[in-house]
């Protein structure tokens, strides 16, 4: 009976309302997908947070970075030169968040919802992607 006199609820638009689809632009798909790649190439156990260390990092002195292979010296130098402006902290997590909210199919990488880990897909285009990544760096 209340809900007689209630005031009428305002109509919402369904094309104000609905929650557009996060865009990564070209240049921000490729940052993620190269820091990932290159997280994968020198500290494949890492989690997918650890790249800003690894670039800020002049001399790597830890024990997996110790038995690095002049490629992977290599790769890193590269990936600093490609990538300095992920190593602020707050930059790389922000392109993560957008990263893990774009469609799944523009996606070349898994990354698990608690950030402790990230894996390559096996299927989709994404492999020719990363065939440009090794050739940028390697």
């Amino acid at each position: 009976m209340n809900t007689l006199f209630a005031p009428p609820q305002p109509a919402t638009h369904p094309v104000l309302t609905a929650r557009r689809p996060v865009q990564l632009s070209a240049r921000q798909l490729l940052d993620v997908e190269l820091g990932l790649f290159l997280l994968s190439q020198l500290l494949p156990s890492a989690p997918p947070d650890a790249l800003p260390g690894l670039l800020i990092d002049h001399h790597p002195t830890s024990p997996a970075c110790l038995s690095w292979t002049t490629r992977q010296h290599k790769l890193r130098n590269r990936g600093l030169a490609l990538l300095t402006h992920l190593t602020r902290e707050t930059c790389w997590q922000d392109l993560l968040e957008q990263y893990v909210a774009v469609p799944v199919h523009l996606q070349a990488y898994d990354i698990s919802c608690d950030r402790s880990g990230f894996r390559l897909k096996t299927v989709g285009f994404s492999r020719n992607r990363l065939t440009v990544l090794r050739k940028v760096l390697g």
